[in-house]
């Protein structure tokens, strides 16, 4: 069973700064690296996996950068996640117990269900912090 790691959450850190741009023009790769707090060097490779996934596209020149491949809507916390990590929750491995065998489906559905949510509802969060403050 494979864990998220700081490729897994730079990479969302990233998605989530990209879909949080209200404005037709690309990101910087420094601006995205200052605004989700990712080392720019590591941010370069994230968003290489990323774009080879179709996740992000990037635009070259004096005002390139990044965008979302697809709208914010459209994009899975689950769909980056296992582009950079590989797929959660999976059971390396067969038992001969049929409640465990139907234990670890149960809880690879339930994982997948968990990280459904899309990138644009990550904003509930935002809107809870806010009221926090």
């Amino acid at each position: 069973m494979a864990g998220i790691s700081t490729k897994g959450l730079y990479g969302l850190a990233a998605m989530y700064e990209l879909s949080q741009k209200s404005d037709k023009n690309p990101m910087q790769i420094k601006e995205i690296a200052l605004n989700g707090n990712i080392p720019h060097n590591y941010l370069e490779q994230l968003l290489s996996s990323l774009r080879k996934a179709g996740l992000v596209k990037s635009m070259r020149g004096a005002y390139g950068g990044y965008f979302l491949g697809r709208r914010a809507e459209e994009i899975s916390v689950l769909e980056v996640l296992e582009v950079l990590e590989g797929s959660l929750c999976k059971m390396e491995m067969k038992t001969s117990s049929p409640v465990l065998e139907m234990f670890w489906n149960d809880t690879h559905s339930k994982v997948q269900e968990l990280f459904s949510l899309k990138l644009s509802d990550l904003d509930r969060y935002y809107q809870q912090i806010s009221f926090d403050i």
